[in-house]
C-alpha cells in the first residue's frame, strides 16, 4: 500500500521537477516531463518515439557522445557532460546532461537523462569576464596614475603611477602614501580629506608631490571612497602630472607681458577694432592722428576718414577680405585731429575668438613713400616710352637671328644623330654605346652597383638573308630592335653593332638574378612569331652576359667577355644565355634547368600531398592536419619544398601549383569524410602571390563547391607579411573568406611586422607560432618571452594558438606550462601520405 501511494508522489516530482527528465531506450526518447518539453520546445505528444539524435547539434556530435556515454553506462557509472542541444525550432542551447542506467545491472534496458539549462549561467559568466577584462585593460592603459588605498597604504596601482613617481613595477604596493608627499606636515594635512569624501563626494586639489628620487612635480589629485557606506573597502585616487601645464601657464603670462610691452612701445600704430568702434590703441597710433589713446577709445572708425564715401569703400573691401581669408591689407587717406590728411597703410588680422567681427590693425604712415612712388611712376612712364621705341628696333633683328640659330641647331642635331645611331633600326650605334657604357660604369663605381652587358646574336639569321632576301632580313632586324627596346627599362641601353649583333647595357642591377630575368624576357619576346613582309618568322637568340666589376672594369673587357660568353651559348645549343663567370654561369644554368623541370612537373602532375597532424595535447587527440606539397621527381626522387618553392614563387608557377594543392587538399577531405573518418579541419598555406589574386575568393568558393567540402573544414594559413602588405585590400579579402565560413590562421606569427591595431580587425581564428621560436624555447630567454607573449595575446583576443616545430619533450612541457594546447611537429608525427593519416584515424587517435 505504501508503494502504491508513492507512485503519484513520484509522478508529481517527475512532472514538476525544475530540470528536464526523459527516459531513453534503444536510442529513442520515451517518457519526458513538462520541463523537458519547455526547455527543448516540444509538445508532450511530440517527444515519444523521437530518435535521440534530433537533440544534438550534428550527427557527429551525437555519435561521439554516444560512444562516451555507452562506455560509462556499461561500466555501471553515471555520465555527466556539458553540451549544446538543438531545440525543436533548430536553435542551440547550452545544457548539462546527466545520465544513469535505470537498472545498473542491465544498462541496455534504458537510461534516465536529466537536462539542466546552462544558457543564463554561461551568459552571466561571459558578461562578467568581459567587464573585468575591459576594466583591467583601462586600468593598465590609463594615462593618469590610479591607486587604491586602504588605511592610507597602497593596495594596488597601475603602471602609469609607477612611471610617474619613478618606482619599479610592484614596489609601491604595500607602502604608506607618505612616500608621495614632500613633508610629514602635508601628509598629515591630507588626512583631513577623508572626513570630506566620507559624504560621498569627490575631492580634487592641486599640489606638489615627490618622486622616489626626491624630485617634485605639480599634480592634480582626485579621490573618493569606493563605497561611502563601506569605507573599509578603501578609496580610489587619480593623480595627473600637471607640471607641463603649469609651465605653460607661466609661459603664457610671460608672453602676455611681452606682448603688452610690444603693444605699448611699437614703432608702428596698433589698434583693436570691434564692429565699427576703435576699442583701444597704442601711443603710436594715437600720435599719428594727433590724439591720445584715451580720446580714441570708443570712437567710431568713420570719424578718422575724410568723408563717408571713402569710409564705406575701404570698410567694404576690408570686411570682404577678412570674411573670406581672415586678413586684409589696404591703403587709404585718413584725417588727423587738426583736419589734415595723410596716407596710411593698414594690415588687418581677424581675431578668431571675437564674436562681433573684431580685428587687429597695424598702421603705418606711408605719405612719403606714396609721394616717392608717384614720382617714380612718372619717371617709369617716360622710360617705358623710350624702351618701347628701342624694343621695336631690336625685335626685327632678334627674329632674324633666332631663325638662323634654330636652323643651325637642327642641322647639328641631325648630324649628331646620324653619327651616333644605326641608320636601319634607329638604335644607338657602337660609338654611342661606348659613351653610354662608360657613363654606366662610372655611376656604378660611385654607387657600388653592378652593370650587366648582354651580347646578343640572332641564331641562323644568315639563312633568312640567303633564302628570303636582305629586304626581309632588314625588316626582321627592325622588329627585333623594337622588341629588345620593349624588354628593358627606359634607363637601359639597346645598341646595334651591325649585322645581327646587338648589345644591351643594364645599369645599376642588384645581382645576377636581374640579368637572368632580362635575358629570359628577351628570349621569350623574340621567340614570339613575327609577321614580316608576308612571312611568319620565329627568331631565337644566343646571349652572353658579363658583369662589372667581376668580369672586367672597363668597357672593352666587358664587351670582349660578353662576346666570349655568347659563343659559349651558341655552342650549347643556341636560344639560351650564358654568364662569362663560370660560377655565375653554373648558378644561372641551375636556375634555368630547375625552372624548366618545374614547369614539366606541373604539366605532368608530379606533385603529391603529405599531411602533418596537429595535436590537442590537453585531450591527447588529433585536432587538425596541415597539407604540405612534395615534388616526386622521377629522376631525383622526393624534392624538398625549400628547393623548388622559391623558384615557383619567382616564376609565377606558384599560382598554378597553389591551386593544385588547394584542390587536392579538399578532395582528400571529401575522401576522408566519405570513408567515415572523423572530421577535422585541414590547413593549407596560401603564398603571398596567391593571396594577392583578385579572384582568390571565387576560386576558393568554386573548389569547395566542386569537392563538396564544408567551408568550416578548410583552414587557410596566411603570412603576416601578406596581411600587412596592403591592409585595407587584405582585410576585404580575409573578410570575404571568413564570411564564406572558411577558417583563417596567421602563419609564422612573430617573424614579420604586425600592427595590433589592425590585427584585431582581421577575422582570424588561430595564430601559428613559428618554429624558429620553438626551437630554442628551452634555452633562449628571448624566444621564451616571445612565445609567452604570443600565447597571451591569442588568449586576450580569444584566438587559438598552434606551436610549430615541436620536436622534444622539454619543448612540449614548456609550451604546456604557458597554456598552449595545440602543437605540431616531429615529436608527434612527421608529414605523412594520406593513407598513413587515415591509419591514424583508424587507430582512434582523434
Amino acid at each position: 500500500m505504501n508503494r502504491m501511494l508513492a507512485v503519484p508522489e513520484l509522478l508529481a516530482i517527475f512532472d514538476h521537477a525544475p530540470v528536464g527528465i526523459v527516459l531513453v531506450r534503444d536510442g529513442h526518447l520515451q517518457h519526458c516531463n513538462r520541463r523537458f518539453c519547455d526547455l527543448l520546445g516540444y509538445a508532450a505528444d511530440e517527444v515519444f518515439g523521437q530518435p535521440a539524435r534530433v537533440l544534438y547539434a550534428s550527427e557527429e556530435e551525437y555519435l561521439r557522445l554516444r560512444r562516451w556515454a555507452r562506455r560509462a553506462l556499461l561500466a555501471g557509472d553515471a555520465f555527466d557532460v556539458e553540451v549544446p542541444l538543438r531545440r525543436c525550432d533548430g536553435r542551440l542551447i547550452y545544457c548539462r546532461l546527466y545520465a544513469a542506467a535505470i537498472h545498473r545491472e542491465a544498462p541496455r534496458e534504458g537510461t534516465i537523462w536529466i537536462v539542466e539549462d546552462l544558457e543564463e549561467q554561461t551568459r552571466i559568466k561571459d558578461e562578467l569576464w568581459d567587464t573585468q577584462r575591459d576594466l583591467e585593460a583601462t586600468f593598465a592603459a590609463a594615462q593618469v596614475g590610479i591607486m587604491l588605498l586602504r588605511d592610507r597604504r597602497i593596495v594596488r596601482n597601475n603602471p602609469r603611477m609607477e612611471e610617474m613617481f619613478g618606482y619599479p613595477a610592484g614596489e609601491m604596493v604595500g607602502c604608506s602614501s607618505r612616500i608621495l608627499y614632500i613633508s610629514d606636515g602635508e601628509f598629515e594635512a591630507a588626512g583631513n580629506i577623508y572626513a570630506i569624501i566620507a559624504a560621498g563626494g569627490t575631492h580634487r586639489r592641486e599640489q606638489w608631490l615627490r618622486r622616489k628620487d626626491g624630485s617634485t612635480f605639480w599634480a592634480q589629485v582626485s579621490g573618493r571612497f569606493v563605497d561611502m557606506h563601506q569605507p573599509d573597502l578603501g578609496s580610489v585616487w587619480i593623480v595627473e602630472d600637471m607640471t607641463e601645464r603649469k609651465r605653460q601657464d607661466e609661459r603664457l603670462q610671460a608672453a602676455l607681458a611681452e606682448q603688452r610691452m610690444i603693444f605699448d612701445n611699437a614703432a608702428f600704430g596698433i589698434t583693436y577694432v570691434s564692429g565699427e568702434q576703435m576699442q583701444r590703441c597704442n601711443h603710436r597710433f594715437a600720435g599719428m592722428l594727433g590724439y591720445t589713446p584715451e580720446e580714441l577709445a570708443g570712437r567710431l572708425v568713420q570719424e578718422i576718414f575724410p568723408d563717408d564715401a571713402a569710409y564705406r569703400d575701404y570698410a567694404a573691401g576690408a570686411e570682404n577680405e577678412l570674411r573670406r581669408h581672415g586678413a586684409f591689407v589696404g591703403e587709404t587717406q585718413v584725417r588727423r585731429k587738426d583736419g589734415s590728411l595723410f596716407w596710411m597703410r593698414g594690415t588687418a588680422q581677424r581675431v578668431s575668438w571675437e564674436q562681433g567681427g573684431g580685428a587687429i590693425w597695424i598702421c603705418e604712415d606711408i605719405t612719403e613713400r606714396r609721394q616717392a612712388q608717384e614720382a617714380l611712376l612718372r619717371a617709369h612712364e617716360e622710360l617705358e616710352v623710350r624702351v618701347a621705341e628701342r624694343t621695336a628696333e631690336l625685335e626685327t633683328a632678334n627674329v632674324q637671328l633666332q631663325s638662323e640659330i634654330f636652323e643651325r641647331m637642327q642641322a647639328e642635331e641631325r648630324v649628331w644623330h646620324i653619327a651616333h645611331h644605326d641608320a636601319l633600326t634607329g638604335l644607338p650605334n657602337r660609338s654611342l654605346l661606348q659613351d653610354r657604357l662608360g657613363q654606366a660604369l662610372a655611376g656604378a663605381e660611385r654607387a657600388g652597383n653592378l652593370v650587366a652587358v648582354l651580347f646578343l646574336d640572332l641564331d641562323r639569321f644568315k639563312a633568312v638573308n640567303d633564302t628570303l632576301g636582305h629586304d626581309v632580313g632588314d625588316a626582321l632586324l627592325k622588329v627585333v630592335a623594337a622588341r629588345l627596346a620593349g624588354a628593358v627599362r627606359d634607363v637601359d641601353t639597346v645598341c646595334r653593332l651591325g649585322g645581327d649583333e646587338f648589345v644591351v647595357v643594364l645599369g645599376a642591377v642588384g645581382g645576377t638574378d636581374d640579368a637572368v630575368m632580362v635575358a629570359e624576357r628577351i628570349v621569350d619576346e623574340l621567340a614570339q612569331p613575327a609577321e614580316v613582309m608576308g612571312h611568319a618568322l620565329r627568331v631565337s637568340t644566343s646571349i652572353g652576359i658579363s658583369l662589372f666589376p667581376e668580369d672586367g672594369r672597363d668597357a672593352q673587357t666587358l664587351m670582349k667577355n660578353a662576346d666570349t660568353a655568347m659563343y659559349t651559348a651558341k655552342n650549347r645549343g643556341r636560344n639560351n644565355f650564358q654568364f662569362f663567370s663560370p660560377a655565375m654561369n653554373d648558378l644561372a644554368s641551375r636556375f634555368f634547368r630547375l625552372e624548366q623541370r618545374l614547369r614539366r612537373a606541373v604539366e605532368r602532375n608530379e606533385f603529391v600531398l603529405h599531411f602533418q597532424p596537429q595535436v590537442d595535447v590537453a585531450q591527447r587527440r588529433v585536432c587538425g592536419v596541415e597539407a604540405l606539397v612534395r615534388w616526386q621527381d622521377p629522376e631525383a626522387g622526393l624534392v624538398p619544398p625549400a628547393e623548388f618553392i622559391p623558384v615557383a614563387e619567382e616564376t609565377g608557377l606558384i599560382l598554378e601549383l597553389g591551386e593544385w594543392v588547394l584542390r587536392g587538399a579538399c578532395r582528400q577531405i571529401r575522401a576522408w569524410h566519405d570513408a567515415g573518418w572523423p572530421q577535422v579541419p585541414v590547413a593549407v598555406n596560401l603564398s603571398p602571390r596567391q593571396f594577392q589574386q583578385s579572384d582568390l575568393v571565387e576560386r576558393v568558393r568554386a573548389i569547395l563547391a566542386e569537392t563538396g567540402v564544408p567551408p568550416a573544414m578548410l583552414e587557410l594559413e596566411i603570412t603576416e607579411s601578406s596581411l600587412m602588405h596592403s591592409v585595407e585590400e587584405a582585410l576585404a579579402q580575409v573578410q570575404a573568406l571568413a564570411d564564406m565560413g572558411v577558417r583563417l590562421a596567421i602563419d609564422d606569427f612573430g617573424t614579420g611586422y604586425s600592427s595590433l591595431a589592425y590585427l584585431k580587425r582581421f577575422p582570424v581564428s588561430r595564430l601559428k607560432i613559428d618554429r624558429s621560436f620553438v626551437r630554442d624555447l628551452c634555452d633562449d630567454r628571448d624566444d621564451a618571452a616571445i612565445v609567452a607573449s604570443i600565447i597571451g595575446l591569442a588568449r586576450s583576443l580569444a584566438l587559438e594558438v598552434v606551436a610549430e616545430g615541436v620536436e622534444t619533450a622539454p619543448q612540449l612541457a614548456a609550451l604546456r606550462d604557458e597554456g598552449c594546447r595545440h602543437c605540431q611537429g616531429y615529436l608527434f608525427s612527421k608529414p605523412r601520405p594520406a593513407e598513413e593519416v587515415a591509419a591514424i584515424f583508424a587507430a582512434g587517435a582523434v
